[in-house]
């Protein structure tokens, strides 16, 4: 299932940049993957072929593969395993396939990134050690300069690629920081791509429309008064 998932995005995402005139990262839905939270011994470059095996390796006693299940061991006491429907995803069925994969591991901040791959498509969890609190992300997040915010951005057409939209997340569980979330409408006008922060509260998106000719062009998430807002192209 995840050589088809592979094959699937590599489809979608030369066919999406051919006519929107993005570069192509193997193994990627974006031009811009995220190396962060990249595990050691991990030599991958893309979103979608960083390496399992490296991640529990480094993790060790918090996260174990156990058959189809991953399992991971909270610092509270509290385990979880997320199971892989694997006999649904070979008899192919659509809506009961899904697999698991621990695919990042961010030591400052007691984090780990896990991969959700479907028969079309895929998302990802971050998921503190500290508790099990889990927020849901559309890519593998990128740090803000200051450390304080992890960001996610993501573009699709149809059900094959990853949710249409962006995440910023604060690194800690400060209660003080709030997490941003938006998806993108069905009948809205833009696709985004992650372009990279700009000091520590604004990020440069790259767009193109889905309805009109223009390619490449800017926009912005920043934060305002203890918010983050969406700043659409003009």
């Amino acid at each position: 299932m995840k050589v088809s998932l592979i094959r699937l995005a590599m489809v979608i995402a030369a066919a999406w940049f051919d006519a929107n005139a993005f570069a192509v990262t193997p193994y990627s839905f974006s031009d811009h993957p995220s190396q962060d939270g990249r595990c050691i011994d991990d030599h991958g470059v893309g979103d979608i072929d960083r390496s399992e095996r490296a991640c529990l390796e480094q993790v060790g006693e918090f996260a174990k593969r156990v058959g189809p299940g991953l399992q991971l061991k909270f610092r509270n006491g509290k385990t979880r395993i997320y199971l892989n429907e694997e006999a649904k995803c070979r008899s192919g069925d659509a809506d009961g396939c899904v697999k698991y994969q621990l695919t990042g591991y961010f030591p400052e901040h007691d984090l780990v990134l896990i991969e959700v791959d479907y028969w079309e498509g895929a998302s990802w969890l971050l998921v503190r050690i500290a508790t099990g609190d889990v927020v849901e992300i559309v890519a593998p997040p990128h740090y803000s300069p200051d450390r304080r915010w992890l960001a996610s951005v993501a573009s699709s057409v149809g059900p094959a690629g990853p949710p249409n939209g962006m995440d910023v997340v604060p690194a800690t569980s400060d209660p003080s920081l709030k997490e941003w979330h938006y998806r993108v409408p069905d009948d809205g006008q833009w696709l985004y791509e992650f372009a990279g922060f700009e000091g520590n509260a604004r990020i440069k998106l790259l767009a193109s429309s889905m309805t009109g000719p223009q390619r490449g062009v800017s926009g912005f998430i920043e934060r305002r008064n203890g918010e983050w807002q969406l700043r659409e192209p003009r």
